[in-house]
Parts: C-alpha cells; structure tokens; sequence
C-alpha cells in the first residue's frame, strides 16, 4: 500500500515554529495576568477606602483564595486551610472534568463567606499574610515551572547531539510491511481479535466486557469503544479488506454503541460546568474526544467498507428524551469539528471538552478529516496539516521536542497532569499521518531514552509515575506504557522492540487464553484493545489506514459477504478486483462450512479451488459455497474465462 506524501504537502520542521514556543499560550497567560491584577486591585480597595470589616475580609479572599478567613481571625481562622484544600479540590475539578465552575464557587465563594463572618475589624496582620502567601504560591509555581523548563532544556541540547545518529538508526532498523495481498492474520492474532469481536458482536445496549467505572475521564466506555473499533479496522483495511460479514456488524454495533445514553449524557455536566451551555448535543462544540473520535471510527468504516449507511441524514441519532433529539450523520459531525476548527482559541486545536485542549486528541480528533477527503473527494487535508503542525510543535510540546498533555485554555499553561512517556509514545504513533518527521523524531527518543534490553533479552521501559497507572481502570499496572510503546514501534517498523514488548506482555501481563479468546488480565479493556492494535500493525500502517486506505480492490472486488462467528475466522481475504483469495481457520472442530459471497459478475462462472468445482453468481452477484475447514484451509475463487 502506497504511503507517498506530496513534496510540500508537510512543511519542514525547521521552517516553522520552534517547540515549545508557546507564543499563542503567552497572550493567554498575559491576559490572565491582567484579569489576576484587576482582582488584586478590587481586592485592595476596601483596604485602601477604609471600608467596613466585611469588605475587607472579602477583598483579601478574592486576592487569595481563603484569606478572608484570615482576616477575620479567632475560629475563623481554621476555615483557612479548609478553604485552601477545597480550592485544590476544585482545581482538580476543572483539570479532571472540565468544571470551571468549582474553582469560582470556592473562591469567591469563600470571600463572601469571609466577609459575611467579618467582626468589626480585621486581624492586622492579615493583609501581610495575605501578601506573603500569594508572593509564595506564584514564587512556587515560577520554580516548578523553571525546573521543568531547565529538564527540558538539558534533554534538548543532548537530542541535538545524539538525535541525529537515533534518527539514521530508526531507519537502519526498520522493517518494511509486507505488501499488499501478501499479509494474513496467524491463529495467534486471530485469537486476539477475538477479543475484540466478542465485544463488539453482543447488542447495541450490552456492555459485558467493558470497565463501567465513570463517564468523564479515561476509562470511560467512548474510549474502549474507539480503541476496540481501531483493532477492527485495522484488521479489516490490512488483512481482510474483503471480508464483510461479522467483522462489519462488530464495527456497527460499536459505532451504535457511541448513542447508548450511558456512553455521551455525561456532556450534559461538562458542557454546563465548562461551557456554561445547556445544550445537550454531545457533538456541537469542545467535545472533540467524542464528536472528534467517533467521526474517525465512523469514516474509517464508510471508506473501508463502502457502506454509505452514516451519510444518512439521521444515522447517529442521540435522544435525550422523547422530545429532545439530536440526529447527525458524517457530515453534520465533520462540519461541527470544522467549526470548533475556525473558533477555537488554538484554531485548529480545539478542545477535548470544555476550555481544555490535549495534546494527542488534537490528532485522533483530526484524523477523520483525512479519511473524509477520500470519501467525499473533497481536499481539506493539505490546509489541516499545514496549519496543525506548527501548533503542535508550539503549543503541544516542550522546547525540548516531546509533546505533553496540552494547555488549559483559559489561562494559557500545561495541564498539569498526564505528561508522560506513554503519553508521548501515543502521540508519536498518532502523528505519523500528519507529521511523520515529528513520528519518527519521537520514537527515535523514546527509543533511546526509555527503551532497555536485560542480558536475556528482556525489555524494559521507563516509567513516570503516570505510566504505573492503567488509565483504563485506575489499577496499578504499566499496560498502557508497553501498550503505547508497542504501537510506536511498530509503526516505525521496529520489530525488535515490538516482539520484545509482546513476549513481555505474555511473561508478566497474566495472558490469558479461554475458549479461544486471549487477552490479558492485568490490562484494562482499552489496553486490551491497544495490544491488538500492536499485534497488527506494521510500518506506517497507520499513516496508510488514513491517507490511503485499503486496496482498491476491496471496494471492486468480490467479497466473503457471510461466515458464521466463531465456526469461522478469516485470516485472510484479498482480492485483485476479480479474483477472491482467503485464509480461514475453523473456530470450533474441523468440518464444513458455509460461505456467502457477494459482489461477483452477476451470471458469471466461478472455479473454487482446492475444491476444484465450478459455480455461478446470482443475478445480484452473491453465491453460496461450502468449504472444508480443517488448520490452515487457503480458498480461492477466481472467474472462469471464456
């Protein structure tokens, strides 16, 4: 599969901005800073007019979170660290969930309590605490934030010596996918996407299988349905392109998935508490990790199927209640992505969720803008790529050259959580489609920094401590950084690390293999998922599933229309535009199966190999066959001339 990007079409990394230039998060900061000093100055007012008690406990509250309290002295006074711990709580509110409402509450909140409880004066040295504490938060955060700035600056002079021989080394190692035709899932793949179709083959409402746990942060269900629909898809666009059947109906019940109520009536509270917006439609705007990611999975399906089904007016129908309904379809959710696109304060960055903007969702989100092109031959990407990349390099990642989390919008710094090394590996394999110089420059120091290998061959990874978490299921586990690390890997073609990374995730992930179905016991369903992912994928596999697409004969060519789950597994289904070539595998014992075809010559004759018979499409270009199913079974069914 051809994976050729237009001379021009990416502009070079030394022509735009510099990492970590943060210019667009520096008006940000400064307009923050100016509303901080208006604060300030209505909070010194009732100081310096010499007004009552009451107004001058709620003017040292609205300079310093819980002040007032200070100021107001006796008892009060223990209200103070309450009221400090309870605006860290808020603050994580905001980073966790979006609620930029928590931090108001609390804050002025809290000076209008404390001016509410004020006697007839102020204790008088609360205006210098006042002081004393607020020049300490800020001289705080001015250390953190120059320590990180100085780590960062010391990774980037040593990349600026070693990256170049890490970079011609990536290349040196690499290992070409195999070409089109020539890839076929082994019984061990097979056994992993398994997993995969087990989940996306139950109903539409059934969740069995699933981490239940919240709806607002990263384990929630939209995201397992994203990643159990990337293995799909990946397995169709590489190894089945034609095969339809079951694989297609997981896809669809997954996508139907995304308007289960439980999956997107969390928008609801994120949108009011972050947008302070009562609307309810979870695809209008800053919800680019749903609307973003589920237009990725929805257009993938419709170009590597052919199935036309989501440009449907109505076809993504979210129903609030019997009168509240909001009905999309694939354009009405790329449109809305265009248009968080153009009105986003980082444009085209727009955010996960309200006046938050991440990193690497601002490249899962754009992908469907990529696919798009192809299946209403429009042409947004070149202008898409050109204008993302240097956001990204400026506002997304560190002057060091490694991306992290992203920028809370309203004040224009780094969310403060998330950074870390699987983070940047997620990023690394998310950019090759969009920047696949900033890919391969992120494995190649990921590689180097991270990656080390034991006398016998085992790999092992550097973990931060957000990496020691599965984020899938808030348990102790570093699934997610092997995860990350094995799809970076693999789509830089590095096989060492990969089959290092899969025999780790065998060793010590506690594998699991029952009736059939493996997966991975110390992994969360999105890890899960994840690992399938890098079973699959090989070099620029996923720069190709975007860009290009499946072979064209997937969409021309006869297809395996029907095969029963699980007596049949398809390793394999190829074809020419003609010719149909399968690898199948029986689920269960060994014996015969039936197989519906479709999208021959209708009336045309057809010879099926090894059985060595002769058979005729229907009039709509569909037959019927029977195969015999025993290990290894390859099928062909190619056109009789003549």
């Amino acid at each position: 599969m051809s994976v050729a990007i237009a001379a021009g079409e990416l502009p070079p990394a030394d022509q735009v901005a510099q990492f970590g230039a943060a210019v667009a998060s520096g008006r940000l900061r400064r307009r923050a800073q100016m509303v901080y000093a208006l604060l300030v100055g209505l909070g010194v007012a009732p100081l310096a007019l010499h007004l009552s008690a009451g107004w001058q406990a709620a003017g040292l509250g609205v300079i310093c979170p819980g002040a007032g309290f200070l100021a107001d002295g006796g008892w009060a006074v223990l209200l103070f660290p309450f009221a400090v711990a309870l605006m860290f709580a808020a603050f994580a509110s905001w980073v966790l969930m979006a609620n930029a409402v928590a931090p108001l509450v609390v804050w002025f909140g809290g000076a209008a309590l404390a001016g509410g409880l004020a006697g007839g004066h102020i204790a008088p040295w609360a205006p210098w605490a006042t002081l004393l504490l607020t020049a300490g938060f800020f001289a705080g955060c001015s250390y953190l934030s120059r320590r990180t700035m100085a780590g960062e600056a010391a990774r980037r002079d040593a990349r600026a010596i070693y990256l170049p021989a890490a970079m011609a080394a990536v290349d040196a190692r690499a290992v070409d996918a195999p070409a089109a035709g020539e890839r076929e899932m082994s019984p061990a793949d097979l056994a992993s996407l398994r997993y995969a179709l087990e989940r996306g083959l139950q109903p539409v409402d059934g969740f069995a299988g699933f981490d239940v746990i919240e709806q607002f942060q990263t384990s929630s269900v939209r995201y397992q349905i994203d990643y159990l629909l990337w293995a799909l898809q990946l397995s169709q666009c590489y190894y089945t392109p034609n095969f339809h059947g079951y694989l297609n109906q997981a896809q669809r019940n997954l996508i139907g998935k995304l308007t289960v109520p439980m999956v997107w009536k969390w928008w609801r509270w994120e949108n009011l508490l972050g947008n302070f917006s009562f609307n309810l439609d979870p695809i209008a705007k800053d919800n680019i990790m749903f609307g973003g990611f589920s237009s990725n999975h929805i257009a993938l399906y419709t170009a590597l199927t052919g199935d036309e089904r989501y440009l449907e007016p109505g076809s993504l129908t979210f129903r609030w209640n019997e009168s509240i309904v909001f009905k999309h379809d694939l354009r009405t959710v790329l449109e809305a992505g265009r248009k968080n696109q153009r009105e986003a304060v980082y444009a085209p960055l727009y955010p996960c969720e309200p006046r938050l903007t991440y990193s690497a969702c601002n490249l899962w989100g754009q992908m469907a803008h990529l696919t798009a092109d192809r299946i209403f031959a429009t042409n947004h990407a070149p202008k898409l790529l050109h204008d993302l990349k240097p956001l990204h390099m400026s506002e997304m990642m560190g002057i060091d050259g490694s991306p992290h989390a992203g920028r809370m919008t309203a004040l224009g710094i780094r969310i403060p959580v998330y950074t870390c090394n699987h983070v940047a590996a997620m990023w690394g394999w998310m950019a090759s489609p969009f920047f696949p110089d900033l890919s391969r420059r992120t494995w190649a120091a990921s590689r180097e920094e991270c990656v080390s290998f034991g006398g016998d061959g085992e790999i092992t990874l550097a973990a931060e401590a957000y990496d020691r978490i599965d984020t899938g299921n808030y348990k102790k586990s570093e699934a997610g950084l092997y995860a990350q690390f094995l799809m970076l890997a693999r789509e830089q073609g590095d096989q060492e690390v990969a089959e290092a990374i899969l025999r780790k995730l065998d060793k010590d992930f506690g594998r699991v293999e029952r009736d059939g179905v493996v997966s991975y016991a110390k992994a969360s369903n999105v890890n899960n998922a994840t690992i399938i992912m890098g079973r699959l994928l090989r070099r620029f596999d996923m720069r190709g599933l975007l860009r290009d697409g499946p072979p064209p004969g997937a969409l021309s060519g006869p297809v395996l229309a029907e095969a029963k789950y699980p007596d049949v597994l398809v390793a394999k289904a190829y074809s020419d535009g003609e010719a149909l070539e399968l690898v199948l595998y029986a689920g269960g014992a060994a014996g015969p199966q039936k197989l519906k075809l479709g999208r021959l010559r209708p009336g045309r004759s057809y010879a099926l190999a090894p059985e060595g018979l002769v058979f005729s499409a229907d009039a709509q270009g569909g037959a019927e066959i029977e195969v015999m199913l025993e290990g290894r079974t390859q099928v062909s069914i190619t056109p009789v001339r003549g």
